[in-house]
């Protein structure tokens, strides 16, 4: 059975999108089949409108100019979950544990954001018109120049 279309941005919509827009496109190259194209798609259309932070229209009901940017939303979202929806899914999963703070990586986990989804920055800069004011943005501390055994048996 195939996956359906839903949200504001068909498939053909995304691909041309991706296409015609969008410079880096590797990780929605990569996705085998329409099918889960349209999975992804649907995904990113789930996290907007379900969102508690935003309020959008109803597939159908947005206006042109509203359609214009819910398009590249949907696209984006679908871009970011290609490329980080695994990350993310570990990282809530850490986080729902308890870690508060991962030793190797020196990545730290506020406990106050278990349940709050991300989005990124191009995603959030277009999401603005639609915020209800619980929106924000989610930040992960890194140090890029520590070394990946640092601190390991030392």
């Amino acid at each position: 059975m195939a996956v359906p279309e839903k949200g504001w941005c068909t498939l053909a919509e995304a691909v041309a999108y991706f296409a015609n827009e969008r410079y880096v496109t590797t990780h929605w190259d990569d996705i085998a089949t329409d099918d889960l194209k349209n999975k992804i798609l649907n995904m990113a259309y789930n996290r907007v409108y379900y969102h508690p932070g935003v309020s959008v229209p109803a597939a159908g009901s947005e206006t042109a100019a509203q359609l214009v940017k819910l398009i590249v939303i949907q696209s984006e979202l679908a871009y970011y979950f290609a490329l980080h929806l695994a990350d993310e899914d570990r990282r809530k999963g850490i986080q729902a544990q308890g870690v508060v703070e991962a030793g190797i990586v020196k990545e730290k986990y506020d406990k106050d954001m278990l349940d709050k989804l991300p989005f990124p920055p191009i995603v959030e800069d277009l999401l603005v018109e639609f915020a209800t004011g619980g929106f924000y943005a989610v930040g992960i501390e890194r140090d890029e120049d520590d070394d990946i055994d640092e601190g390991e048996g030392t």
